[in-house]
């Protein structure tokens, strides 16, 4: 097929792409993720490869086929396996201080499953949603495709600023609007990596209730926490009042492949998201490996591990940065989870940062991704989840030589 034929043929079948579609946009094909290994991978969350369990794994499955092998490979029609739930029902109790029953919970295609689910349950075109500002680059990409119009709230050191948000509020209730959700990652947050204050979760809770507005709490890294006293959940501290959805993952605790997440949230929302997952199921085969990985004690285990792995990648990066960073170059300081948000000296953008980076083998993560109206140009996400000390140490030099190299090189301003 010539050239010219096969753009016209492209160009008929696209014009009856759904709306959605439009909106989407495209996705990579033929990535092989094999290509995070040939840089120092600043960039994404990707947990470390030397960290996941597959030896247990490898038990785990063993033990789950022997046992009930013809359900781990059939379809599981529902919200989940009853092995999964119940292990996840004990875990949530145990460790998030959440009671939640099975008509509570669905089990998901990892965390982003779980909110595309809530998103198109939520939102029609043109809706609004709130989002923490800068946010989640999986939620700004589905919020996208869903055609939402997000109103971002910044953030200040203890959570999103309540007096912006009630003012949000205040405003579309006297157009006689009403925003669907607030979407927040109140802990360890992406890409900036706070975590909400008590009191602002506390402030938050009340403002929910105070206007009938739902909050999906994605708690992602929830177990990843390095210093400083556990804080209870949003759902927690709402007293199950229907109104928070919580949202959490295996990925970052067990192993992203495993594809393994969940929603919280009331029986109601629960069966109208279980009636838009048309997968036949969240798989039945990592479902049953994950629960058995969970009942014979490895997962705390293993949790322990990666804690203790990824606190010494964290005091690595950040005292690199303490020692070769220029000045103007400021960053956060996190108490768990993958992430450091980097702001850039004045003149510098995010962009000529990440293609210099990247010809000098380092990848990081372009501030403007995580926010839905086009700002964060000065603002950079790095992630020290997945590379070693060595390689650490490594990258944040190299990153240093290029933004001192941009800066001597920026013109001056006046």
């Amino acid at each position: 097929m010539s050239e010219a034929v096969q753009t016209r043929a492209e160009s008929m079948i696209s014009e009856l792409f759904s709306e959605r579609s439009r909106l989407a946009g495209t996705g990579p094909v033929g990535l092989d993720p094999k290509w995070v290994t040939q840089m120092i991978a600043f960039g994404g969350g990707f947990p470390d490869p030397s960290s996941l369990p597959i030896l247990d794994l490898i038990d785990a499955a063993k033990i789950a086929l022997q046992r009930d092998g013809e359900w781990a490979l059939q379809y599981a029609f529902g919200s989940g396996v009853p092995e999964i739930v119940e292990q996840l029902t004990r875990k949530l109790e145990r460790d998030q201080g959440i009671r939640a029953g099975v008509e509570n919970l669905l089990i998901t295609s990892g965390a982003s499953q779980g909110l595309a689910l809530i998103f198109e349950l939520f939102l029609n075109p043109g809706d609004v949603m709130i989002s923490e500002s800068p946010f989640f680059l999986g939620a700004v990409e589905t919020a996208k495709a869903n055609g939402a119009e997000v109103v971002e709230i910044p953030l200040d050191d203890d959570g999103i600023v309540i007096a912006d948000l009630r003012g949000a509020l205040e405003r579309l209730r006297a157009e006689g609007r009403r925003a669907k959700f607030l979407y927040l990652v109140p802990t360890f947050q992406n890409p900036t990596g706070i975590t909400y204050s008590l009191e602002r979760r506390r402030e938050l809770v009340a403002v929910s209730e105070e206007f009938g507005l739902p909050i999906v709490e994605d708690d992602a890294y929830f177990d990843l926490r390095y210093d400083n006293d556990k804080l209870p959940t949003l759902y927690e501290l709402a007293n199950d009042n229907g109104l928070v959805m919580y949202v959490g993952t295996f990925s970052k605790i067990l192993a992203a492949g495993m594809r393994l997440g969940w929603v919280v949230a009331n029986p109601e929302i629960i069966r109208h998201l279980s009636g838009l997952k048309n997968d036949s199921g969240t798989s039945p085969f990592s479902s049953h490996i994950a629960a058995e990985f969970a009942a014979s004690g490895t997962l705390l285990e293993h949790i322990g591990h990666l804690k203790g792995l990824y606190r010494t990648r964290r005091d690595t990066m950040l005292a690199a940065l303490d020692a070769s960073m220029p000045d103007g170059v400021t960053w956060t300081r996190p108490d768990g989870g993958f992430f450091i948000w980097m702001t850039l000296p004045n003149g510098l953008t995010c962009d000529a940062v990440s293609t210099k980076a990247r010809e000098n083998g380092v990848s990081v993560g372009l501030g403007t991704m995580f926010f839905a109206n086009g700002t964060g140009d000065d603002k950079v996400r790095l992630a020290y989840s997945f590379n070693n000390e060595v390689e650490i140490e490594r990258g944040v030099g190299i990153l240093a030589t290029v933004i001192r190299d941009l800066l001597r090189d920026a013109p001056e301003t006046a």
